[in-house]
């Protein structure tokens, strides 16, 4: 017996707002969907300002991301330090930071309990193994745990 279970995807949070990470977020946006942008808290000044540089960047970029510059709006800066709870209303959530099996772990673990029961994780790593990148997931995440990867 076959069975297909559908899950409109409604709000994403991107977690890495490097030059991957903000134009998946930028597409996202292009499609109408709600997206939140993750990275570290900055040091100093506003704790979302490595997120809301990234977003700036995305109006610098040719050819531009972002198909109306109105689209940026649908994107929210966030950083890890105060902003987890906004994973609670995300559908998906993609992590695309650097190619580091450890930050990548402890970064799993620090999100898990903010996720929402139905919510996939996905990496959109291009260098490590899915299968490794599992293994570090909480066991709880394991089954909504998957690979995507934008180009």
């Amino acid at each position: 017996m076959s069975v297909s279970v559908t899950m409109p995807i409604r709000k994403v949070a991107v977690l890495g707002a490097g030059v991957m990470g903000a134009q998946i977020a930028a597409h996202l946006s292009n499609a109408g969907i709600d997206t939140v942008l993750f990275d570290l808290p900055a040091a100093t000044g506003n704790p979302n300002a490595i997120s809301l540089k990234a977003l700036d960047n995305l109006k610098k970029l040719k050819p531009a991301p972002l198909m109306s510059a109105s689209r940026i709006d649908g994107i929210v800066p966030a950083n890890y330090g105060s902003d987890l709870a906004l994973l609670a209303d995300c559908d998906l959530v993609i992590e695309a930071i650097a190619e580091r099996l450890d930050w990548k772990a402890d970064l799993y673990a620090k999100i898990a309990p903010h996720l929402a029961e139905h919510a996939i994780l996905a990496s959109n790593t291009s260098g490590l193994s899915i299968e490794a990148l599992a293994a570090n997931v909480p066991a709880a995440l394991q089954s909504r745990f998957c690979g995507i990867h934008f180009f």
